[in-house]
């Protein structure tokens, strides 16, 4: 096997591919990404068995072959060699590297041993807009639990539906949930691993992703790279009894004031195990409050209100993830009295997002 390519271009695929190399690996081959040549292309293949990615780079190719190379090991000497042509030679597993005056000579080992990837069919694609598809993961995924003893909630549940793609997150004391206008012609729902959205969202740029599922997995294709995750066999909660469309106070809020005035309420808040913050809003007004053993915090910002006044208290955390991943500049909130869940929904298009944040009962 021999071939040669340019350091930016391989730089940039190694990383791609290291995105599905576990630190945590008890086999030896799967701390190695694949180096696969052949009709102008290197093909970058690696997997922790949970998630798998496959990338496609042009090189010129010599001879054809394949060979394991040790992710860091290949992705440490790539990154300091000069920018310029490098060139492999590969004898069984004798790796040669060369690049302006730096030879390296490393050991590799036989692709034939590493697993194969899921096997993809022409089964039905979803194909999302990438800068729609990132942003959809950035308003769900920090709502997705991280405790393992609830499986189905550690992922993100994908549901098509006739209308839209709807991407939901919940932890048990929020819920995200946003919807993407989408035709589709068959409902499905799958629940996939929140590693794998977050890692998709690092790896696609411009352009298209194609989405299909296969027997077990998903498989998200972006131009020249391809990344499967096996998908979480469980059956997620209705999500949907929990959403009401009753309130008794509705507010119109500028989102960065809304976001400045509960970071500055959360730095004395999280000082405590509760991070407890009040809202008392009346009079057009929403008055944001912490008292802890070390101070006290009091805002006060503007608002558009109809209805009732009201007095309620958050855990401040649960605020901020949910205002800081807006993208509109006023927000529409919903409440129902003191013990009901908030609503949060971006005010030019309400329904394609909606933030569910449970408030904290405290004590008069």
């Amino acid at each position: 096997m021999k071939f040669t390519i340019d350091k930016k271009s391989l730089i940039k695929h190694i990383n791609i591919a290291q995105k599905a190399i576990s630190s945590k690996s008890t086999m030896q081959i799967l701390e190695g990404i694949v180096f696969d040549v052949r009709e102008g292309y290197l093909t970058l293949i690696s997997t922790d068995l949970e998630l798998s990615v496959e990338t496609k780079v042009k090189c010129d190719v010599v001879e054809e072959g394949s060979v394991v190379i040790n992710s860091s090991i290949i992705g440490n000497i790539v990154r300091k060699l000069p920018d310029d042509i490098i060139s492999f030679t590969v004898n069984d597993d004798n790796i040669n590297i060369k690049c302006q005056k730096s030879v390296f000579n490393i050991m590799g080992q036989d692709a034939s041993n590493y697993p194969s990837l899921p096997e993809v069919d022409n089964t039905t694609t979803i194909s999302l807009n990438n800068e729609e598809l990132k942003q959809a993961i950035k308003e769900t995924e920090f709502s997705a639990s991280t405790e393992d003893t609830r499986l189905a909630l550690t992922g993100l549940l994908l549901e098509k539906t006739p209308e839209s793609i709807n991407l939901v997150g919940l932890d048990g004391y929020r819920l995200a949930v946003k919807k993407i206008a989408y035709s589709n012609t068959e409902v499905e729902e799958v629940i996939v691993p929140r590693r794998a959205m977050l890692e998709l969202s690092k790896i696609i740029e411009e352009g298209i992703t194609t989405i299909r599922t296969v027997k077990g997995h998903i498989v998200f294709e972006n131009e020249d790279t391809k990344l499967f995750s096996r998908l979480i066999d469980k059956k997620y909660i209705a999500y949907k009894e929990i959403i009401s469309s009753d309130y008794r106070t509705k507010l119109t809020v500028n989102k960065d004031d809304f976001l400045a005035s509960l970071d500055r309420a959360s730095l004395l808040a999280k000082e405590e195990k509760a991070n407890l913050v009040v809202l008392t809003i009346e009079n057009n007004m929403i008055r944001i409050q912490s008292n802890t053993e070390i101070g006290n915090v009091d805002e006060k910002i503007s608002c558009k209100q109809e209805g009732e006044d009201l007095q309620i208290a958050f855990n401040a955390r649960y605020l901020i993830d949910g205002v800081k991943v807006q993208s509109e500049e006023e927000l529409v909130l919903y409440f129902n009295e003191s013990l009901n869940p908030m609503q949060m929904h971006p005010a030019k298009n309400e329904d394609s997002y909606i933030y569910l944040a449970l408030p904290v009962r405290v004590g008069r």
